[in-house]
């Protein structure tokens, strides 16, 4: 690019970044070493930059640039990843604060411990871990989620139903990876609710439909406006301070691996119902 456009090539960054540019190419002529830097441009901005790393040689400056949007999102998936079984042993170890029963709860709180310890290999070797499906009855799958969503809304507070129906038909599921799904929808219905002091209710639903069994959880938080409804599930978008906006985009991908279909609605004042729908398999 420096071939190329010469001092044009600065005209790629904003003001502030073309002044890092220009010290950083400045830099490269007098080194003897790579030197890199993470640069601002106006091409986009769904990621951090561009990681360059230059160095000189005969006089000309040589650059290899790596956009960084794979990378920040790599990362935001990593924490996201690491906070859903914190999530959970925060919630039981808060819940054995209540009722001191410490013993029932230290199997489910080692088990997520132990499923860190999988994200973090995972992640160490840069591949994530391949689905392991299993055939289930879609209402023996809805109790297993409402073990963790009853006691982790009894430790916030919430009032918390159910409603269940039967089915013979069977899905093909990966319990963990649809056991994250919820905890990222439980997540963000709870978080919802904060700065809110009406009575905070969450409702579990599991119904058949025609070739499938759908899963919703409803709140009765604030809503969602329009304009925020249409980009929710994007890569990296989120509307927290302190969020990742990896949490409904990985949903989404899970339920795609079951050859399934997310869905959100909400109306504003009223709260919000997300479910996602997995269809039935030959038995």
């Amino acid at each position: 690019m420096v071939d190329q456009f010469g001092p044009q090539f600065l005209h790629f960054f904003t003001e502030q970044t073309a002044v890092e540019a220009e010290d950083y190419l400045n830099t490269i002529m007098k080194s003897d070493d790579i030197v890199s830097a993470l640069l601002r441009d106006k091409l986009s901005d769904q990621d951090l930059g561009i990681l360059y790393n230059g160095f000189s040689r005969d006089g000309k400056i040589i650059l290899v640039g790596y956009r960084t949007q794979m990378m920040s999102r790599l990362v935001g998936e990593f924490a996201h990843e690491l906070r859903n079984p914190l999530t959970i042993i925060k919630g039981f170890i808060q819940l054995c604060g209540h009722t001191k029963e410490y013993d029932k709860f230290q199997p489910i709180i080692l088990s997520e411990v132990e499923r860190m310890y999988t994200i973090l290999e995972n992640f160490l070797t840069l591949s994530l871990r391949k689905s392991t499906f299993v055939r289930m009855n879609p209402d023996e799958l809805c109790k297993k989620l409402i073990a963790f969503l009853s006691s982790e809304c009894a430790v916030h507070k919430v009032t918390f139903d159910y409603d269940i129906s039967y089915s013979e038909n069977v899905c093909k599921v990966d319990l963990d990876k649809i056991k994250q799904v919820m905890i990222n929808l439980l997540r963000n219905a709870l978080e919802a609710f904060d700065g809110h002091t009406h009575e905070k209710k969450i409702m579990f639903r599991g119904s058949v439909e025609d070739k499938g069994y759908r899963f919703a959880l409803i709140d009765n938080g604030p809503g969602v406006e329009t304009d925020v409804l249409k980009q929710m599930g994007k890569p990296l978008y989120t509307t927290k301070s302190r969020g990742t906006g990896i949490g409904l985009s990985l949903c989404k991908k899970i339920i795609a691996d079951h050859r399934g279909t997310f869905c959100v609605s909400s109306v504003v004042g009223k709260g919000t119902t997300v479910s996602f729908f997995l269809p039935f398999v030959s038995p």
